[in-house]
């Protein structure tokens, strides 16, 4: 008997995108398998945070295709995406500095509800029985990311730290099947990026599929299974960790040494 192909969470086949006359990304294609903790890396203006807006449906390729599950989402819209099993956190944190941590989980529970505005309004049994789902699933998160002593504390009031790991918890409340983590641990102290590392780790120990752009080479080297690097929007290289820090094309276009 043949060895079995493993079908890919996310493949992203020749995928371009132009703005005008600049090209962001050129031709890049990706493959994302279940437990799989793969980073996409290169100099800033390499497309990283383009190609990842094209696989959530920020963008719509200009060229190629992204298939999630084995499904054509090219160019879905974001809440599509989101509903299917894919969700994100982002360069820069995107919380609700005025709402508790909880409350910030709940909102990234508000795809998975079916409940419709009159039953919301009216209190119908549906909408009180996923409230509850939806306040158990939250309380579940929190305990899982260690964040449930804080629950109830502003965002705003929480460790720099503490935020990126609640922007995380909130991306894992739906069950999702998929999680791209867009430059986790910048702003980071070094105790913050040892604590996130031990915690990206569980993430993967828990079963999740993770996506990570990241400049921290030391955090991205011994976390990753698979390394992809962009240099002006076009892939470079794609290997294991211990190929990619070998890699002479790696190392002048953005290493500068072996690491």
């Amino acid at each position: 008997m043949g060895e079995t192909v493993k079908e890919a969470v996310l493949h992203c086949e020749n995928i371009t995108q132009r703005f005008s006359g600049l090209v962001a990304v050129s031709d890049v294609s990706m493959d994302v398998y279940t437990n799989e903790i793969v980073g996409v890396i290169g100099p800033n203006g390499a497309g990283k945070t383009t190609l990842f807006n094209d696989i959530t449906g920020i963008y719509k390729p200009t060229e190629g295709k992204v298939f999630f599950g084995g499904e054509d989402i090219t160019g879905m819209a974001c809440h599509k995406i989101t509903a299917k099993g894919m969700t994100r956190t982002f360069q820069n944190i995107r919380l609700f500095n005025n709402m508790m941590a909880i409350d910030n989980v709940l909102v990234g529970l508000h795809t998975a509800t079916k409940a419709g505005i009159a039953e919301s309004m009216l209190h119908l049994g549906r909408h009180r029985r996923e409230e509850k789902e939806s306040l158990a699933r939250a309380e579940e998160v929190l305990q899982l990311t260690d964040l449930y002593e804080y629950r109830y504390h502003y965002a705003d009031s929480l460790p720099y730290g503490l935020q990126r790991r609640l922007e995380i918890a909130r991306a894992l409340a739906c069950h999702p099947k998929l999680i791209l983590l867009d430059e986790p641990a910048a702003g980071m102290n070094e105790q913050e990026t040892t604590d996130l590392l031990q915690f990206i780790r569980k993430l993967k120990s828990m079963g999740n599929t993770i996506i990570l752009i990241e400049h921290d080479m030391r955090l991205v080297m011994n976390l990753c299974d698979r390394i992809y690097v962009l240099d002006h929007g076009t892939r470079i290289a794609e290997g294991t960790p211990d190929e990619v820090r070998k890699n002479p094309q790696v190392i002048t276009a953005y290493l500068g040494e072996e690491v």
